[in-house]
């Protein structure tokens, strides 16, 4: 995000909240450095905007020590950091947070009248797993794994796809954004790959104007094999048929 459009926009429109993910990004995958994050603090600090950073695949970052969060440098509270261990262990556990800032109470209130409250024995087993230091190596093999599944699949493009393509070179998570050439129609590939039990996400799905008509973004999260590589092919030979 331009932090200087955004300003503009806000100055221009009466913008409450902004969404932000600056933590292994969906589907880009990059993670935004410190500076970075503390001038968007900053910046909607003096505008009163709040922010609600997704940092669902924060812990998912390959490198280094865990990324710091947008809310890390927030000093008003209005920064509402929500996470999830659903990207990381079991998603039917439905384990979250908000750390929601001067916005507390308000939260507390919506959640109590839209579910009530949160399983117990989920959180309990989640809150013993962390205390006994299992998250952190489950972290760690994760990682790695995360990782390596996003460079096969990034060989398997290079191999298989029009030439031209360009893919996106994730610092986290498992998701791989990948530029088509220009005459090939994203949603019809996807209608295409579905009827061969391929799953991909059309560019168009992450824009609110119809943009990324050429690009598809790909889940790199299960284990490689032989079927990946297969189904891999058959999207290659498929986007070659669109040129």
């Amino acid at each position: 995000m331009d932090l200087a459009e955004l300003e503009r926009t806000i100055r221009k429109h009466r913008i409450k909240a902004c969404i932000v993910m600056p933590n292994c990004h969906n589907p880009l995958g990059y993670v935004l450095g410190d500076d970075y994050k503390r001038a968007l603090a900053d910046l909607t600090a003096r505008h009163n905007v709040a922010v609600i950073e997704d940092d669902i695949y924060g812990d998912l970052a390959y490198r280094g020590p865990r990324p710091r969060t947008v809310k890390a440098f927030d000093r008003k509270g209005l920064v509402l950091l929500c996470s999830s261990f659903s990207k990381v262990l079991p998603p039917g556990y439905r384990v979250g947070w908000i750390a929601a800032g001067r916005f507390r109470a308000e939260v507390e209130r919506l959640k109590l009248v839209t579910t009530i409250a949160a399983a117990s024995l989920s959180q309990l087993v989640v809150a013993e797993f962390l205390e006994s230091g299992g998250y952190d190596r489950h972290l760690k093999r994760l990682r790695t794994s995360l990782q390596t599944q996003v460079e096969e699949v990034r060989r398997a493009i290079a191999k298989y796809f029009p030439s031209g393509t360009r893919v996106s070179r994730p610092a986290g998570a498992y998701m791989l954004w990948v530029e088509l050439p220009r005459k090939i129609d994203a949603t019809k590939l996807y209608r295409a790959a579905l009827a061969e039990h391929i799953s991909i996400l059309p560019g168009i799905v992450f824009s609110a104007s119809g943009r990324f008509p050429n690009y598809i973004r790909l889940n790199c999260g299960h284990a490689w094999s032989e079927a990946h590589d297969q189904a891999l092919l058959t999207l290659g030979r498929l986007s070659e048929k669109r040129l």
